[in-house]
């Protein structure tokens, strides 16, 4: 293609999505199309880990939360939880009695109590074509009083 062929507009184009790209990567936006492939440069490494919750209900029943549900849940969850593990133990009790007064609204029962475990596998241990289930721990309890530490061992 001869250089007179070239529209005009063309090299101010090509020097703004250069532009774009180079500002995306330095300050780490997302912006699409111009992200920072993070999806693919980031190394997951072998051992997983994910919080989940159920709720006690009055009769004894332990039923599924789902606290990070899409529809009704709490955003954010495993934010939520990352911060939990360190907060401190009045904050931990407000969680705990936010979750315990949400269960109606989630779920249509009365929570006795909150139950959270703490989920840990291996990529590198396989069940066919996915990662073995790995092992999970009751973690805390939380009733309307606040936040408990389960005893040690606990399963579910």
């Amino acid at each position: 293609m001869a250089p007179d062929s070239v529209p005009r507009y063309a090299p101010a184009f090509v020097t703004t999505v250069i532009a774009l790209m180079l500002t995306s990567a330095v300050f780490l936006l997302e912006p699409w199309p111009f992200t920072a492939f993070r999806l693919f440069s980031v190394a997951r490494v072998d051992q997983q880990s994910a919080w989940s919750a159920t709720v006690v209900n009055l009769e004894g029943e332990e039923l599924a939360y789902p606290l990070g549900g899409e529809d009704h849940g709490f955003r954010g969850f495993p934010f939520t939880m990352a911060e939990f593990v360190e907060a401190s133990r009045e904050r931990q009790d407000e969680l705990c009695r936010t979750w315990v007064e949400g269960a109606p609204t989630l779920i249509d029962e009365e929570a006795r109590e909150v139950r959270l475990y703490l989920r840990t596998w291996r990529l590198s241990e396989r069940d066919g074509d996915r990662a073995a289930s790995g092992e999970t721990v009751l973690r805390y309890v939380c009733t309307d009083l606040g936040a408990s530490v389960a005893e040690a061992g606990s399963q579910p």
